[in-house]
């Protein structure tokens, strides 16, 4: 065990010495002056225990000219509406890769990476329904989402029928059959600006599951335990935090007004 306050010390500073260091080379390096060699799983513990964790960095994003007025146009339209009386009443829904374990320092996992496509939706009343989405993403597969796990979430939350879908401007999203398809069920959906992830606030609920998903990721091998714990989370993820997303959304949109369209801190 890597116990001695020297031993940490050395650890802590390989570490520092180059942030994005694989975990492997590092245990490498610390194990050179050691009589007993440690595990990479054991040097992994310890830097948890330490404080080192995987840094949440935001990506750049890019958004086309176009887009930026289209965000600003929408975004001043949708300003005069309020929580209570509209945004309330919108599903929001997106799909997320959620990835665990690629051998790096600071990112917990057994030297072999994990991921899973989920798909999820949110109401104004709490989490609604998650999946796991088995290979890509087309039209035909989006649409048997919908079939599933939409319609159940619009019959217990939306008895009146007054909801409002929402989803992004995925090609899948956009096609024809799924088009067709929802005109002919009526399902109730709203125009989205394209390249507003900022404006969807289940990124928040992502960004969530993705933390909490780290902190368990030493104990997580196999992708149904991956599968467990996401749900798991999920389920668990407060009304509380979700009403305080909801009730973001006037900021988030004067927010880009004031960007003048452009990605905001969201």
């Amino acid at each position: 065990m890597v116990t001695k306050s020297w031993d940490t010390r050395k650890l802590c500073t390989t570490v520092k010495s180059d942030r994005k260091r694989p975990l492997h080379e590092i245990t490498a390096v610390y194990n050179e002056s050691r009589e007993e060699p440690v595990s990479k799983r054991t040097v992994q513990r310890k830097l948890y225990e330490e404080g080192f964790k995987k840094p949440v960095v935001k990506k750049s994003i890019r958004i086309r000219a176009a887009n930026v007025k289209k965000r600003l146009a929408w975004c001043k339209l949708a300003r005069h509406k309020t929580v209570e009386d509209y945004w309330r009443r919108v599903i929001y829904s997106d799909e997320c890769k959620v990835e665990i374990g690629m051998d790096n320092c600071l990112n917990p996992g057994r030297g072999s990476r994990l991921s899973l496509m989920i798909w999820g939706c949110i109401t104004y009343e709490g989490v609604g329904t998650i999946t796991v989405v088995t290979g890509n993403i087309n039209a035909l597969k989006y649409i048997e989402i919908v079939d599933n796990f939409v319609w159940p979430v619009i019959a217990r939350h939306f008895p009146a029928d007054n909801y409002i879908y929402q989803d992004d401007n995925a090609p899948v999203h956009r096609a024809k059959i799924v088009k067709d398809y929802m005109e002919q069920n009526q399902l109730h959906g709203m125009e989205w600006p394209a390249q507003s992830p900022d404006l969807n606030i289940i990124e928040n609920m992502w960004r969530k599951i993705k933390i909490e998903l780290q902190k368990q990721a030493h104990n997580i091998t196999t992708k149904a335990q991956m599968e467990t714990a996401i749900r798991d989370i999920w389920t668990n993820i407060s009304l509380e935090f979700i009403r305080k997303l909801y009730n973001s959304i006037p900021r988030r949109l004067r927010l880009v007004i004031r960007a003048k369209g452009n990605i905001t801190k969201y």
